[in-house]
């Protein structure tokens, strides 16, 4: 299930508070209210009246731009603009280029326990980095079950049913020279509209558990080079069955996908058979994914050559 993450306040400075060089001046209170989108906002419209678009789960930034506007207004009308957008319960406002706020904009953080922060970066600068942080930070999850290997430079997940063998075939291909990242639960993150990157949760991490022998530490094991941390994901293989491959699928194969958190995936149905080895067959389909992105495709060639004959009467 893909989750949507945030970051409150509090966490964000903890994080990234001396990269952004940011501290903060008043709201502290407000520290647990958190971000859920990546992108920032500059409240220049607000500043003039207009705050139907102005969200409370976004960082606000006012920089020059918006403070020498703002000067512009009478006290009264300054009043009634502040209070409006801090009466919103925004997230958390930061000031840039170590400007010191105007009083009345310190006044209404208070008020409202809105964490108001200054940096000494420019608001150009200060976003661009930040989106960088946030986009990485925030970008969607989600927790699959399988063995993810990195082979041949390509991330390949493993999946089937339980007890079905996939450790003991990610082990395999292990000792045949390719890297874990991940063993029983996956971590993948989204971390574009066609990047999925997966890595091991904290807990797990370099750790692979086969039955009759319990945990193991394949770091200790093997050394480094059999381990890494994150991947981005290429290849699905799923373990089935033999007998639930289709008879017509077992020549041609065909191009396969799947919707793995709204990127399309290649996907890759192995049948599980005694006598197969499976370790080979899995480097078989990387090395053949590696020829796809190529653009060499075994199979669509076969056919058209098939094609070819046929239509020369030579079959």
């Amino acid at each position: 299930m893909l989750q949507q993450r945030r970051i409150t306040i509090r966490e964000l400075l903890s994080e990234q508070g001396e990269a952004a060089k940011m501290q903060l001046l008043a709201g502290e209170a407000g520290l647990h209210r958190y971000i859920d989108h990546p992108r920032m906002q500059k409240p220049s419209l607000a500043f003039a009246g207009f705050l139907e678009n102005l969200s409370d789960y976004r960082l606000q930034i006012i920089g020059s731009t918006e403070l020498k506007f703002l000067a512009t207004r009478g006290p009264r009308e300054q009043k009634q603009v502040i209070d409006a957008v801090f009466d919103l319960q925004l997230a958390g406002v930061v000031i840039t280029r170590d400007q010191t706020p105007p009083d009345i904009i310190l006044q209404a953080a208070r008020r409202t326990d809105t964490p108001l922060m200054v940096s000494s970066f420019s608001s150009s600068v200060f976003m661009t980095n930040m989106m960088l942080y946030l986009s990485h930070r925030l970008a969607p999850m989600q927790h699959q079950h399988g063995v993810y290997m990195d082979v041949f430079g390509l991330g390949v997940l493993i999946t089937g049913a339980s007890g079905i063998g996939k450790s003991e075939i990610g082990l395999e291909l292990i000792s045949r020279g390719h890297r874990l990242v991940a063993d029983d639960m996956v971590e993948f993150t989204r971390e574009s509209q066609k990047i999925v990157v997966g890595r091991s949760p904290e807990t797990l991490r370099y750790h692979m558990e086969i039955r009759g022998l319990g945990i193991l530490n394949i770091r200790d094991l093997y050394g480094a080079a059999a381990i890494t941390d994150t991947k981005r994901l290429t290849l699905v293989v799923e373990l089935v069955p033999w007998d639930q491959i289709k008879p017509e699928d077992r020549v041609l194969g065909g191009e396969r996908e799947t919707d793995f958190m709204d990127v399309k995936i290649p996907r890759v149905p192995i049948p599980i058979r005694s006598g197969r080895s499976l370790a080979v067959l899995i480097e078989v389909a990387t090395r053949n994914q590696l020829l796809k992105q190529r653009g060499i495709h075994s199979g669509k060639e076969f056919v058209q050559r098939l094609q070819d004959k046929i239509e020369q009467g030579s079959v």
